[in-house]
């Protein structure tokens, strides 16, 4: 990992600044470099070019993410519903800056990291979600009839299609109304809906 003080980690560190504020197409390495007070050249030396330098900013991202995650999940004496109320917390507003616009630039442009942003939130509900799942059910917090896998094939499928630009485009403006679209609000969303349900509670 890079350190806070390296020419690499700086860079890093404005260049996801730079991307998360103004999207894939908007920004240029001239005006990047000047951010940074160095030459283009110097910064062509650490990176070959933008599509590479925003491949590194999403994988140095997720990276960061994946051991926040990793370090809620380990804590195995922890309270349950606050450890799962902590992860979706930490993973909804990790990717709150990651606006939609933002993922129909990287989806467009830059395949390579849209293919990494994919294969991040597939192990993200196939692995790290049943992990989850799997506790509260070992605790007593989770029916012991309910179908893991469904679960975690609704979560991971519900992902796909809200956080994908071009499905998002299909849905009815009317019921886009009813709904804050950021992938923050989607994770913690999604959750709540899982755990929760949508039906009240009228047991007397």
């Amino acid at each position: 990992m890079e350190t806070p003080t390296t020419p690499k980690a700086l860079i890093l560190q404005e260049a996801q600044k730079q991307f998360f504020n103004h999207g894939y197409s908007k920004v240029l390495m001239a005006d990047l470099a000047r951010q940074l007070g160095m030459s283009k050249k110097t910064l062509y030396q650490y990176f070959r070019g933008k599509e590479e330098l925003l491949h590194a900013v999403i994988k140095n991202y997720l990276e960061k993410l994946q051991q926040e995650v990793e370090r809620l999940l380990q804590q195995e004496e922890a309270d349950f519903v606050r450890k799962a109320e902590q992860v979706f917390y930490t993973v909804g507003q990790r990717f709150a800056p990651i606006n939609g616009q933002l993922l129909a630039d990287i989806r467009k442009h830059v395949p390579s990291s849209w293919q990494l942003l994919q294969t991040y939130r597939s192990e993200a509900a196939f692995k790290r979600f049943r992990t989850l799942l799997e506790e509260g059910k070992r605790k007593g917090y989770i029916r012991k009839d309910a179908n893991l896998s469904l679960a975690v094939l609704l979560y991971a499928s519900a992902l796909e299609k809200i956080l994908d630009p071009e499905f998002i485009r299909q849905v009815p403006p009317e019921l886009m109304q009813d709904l804050t679209y950021t992938p923050s609000a989607v994770y913690e969303g999604l959750a709540n809906l899982i755990f929760h349900g949508l039906l009240e509670n009228h047991t007397s």
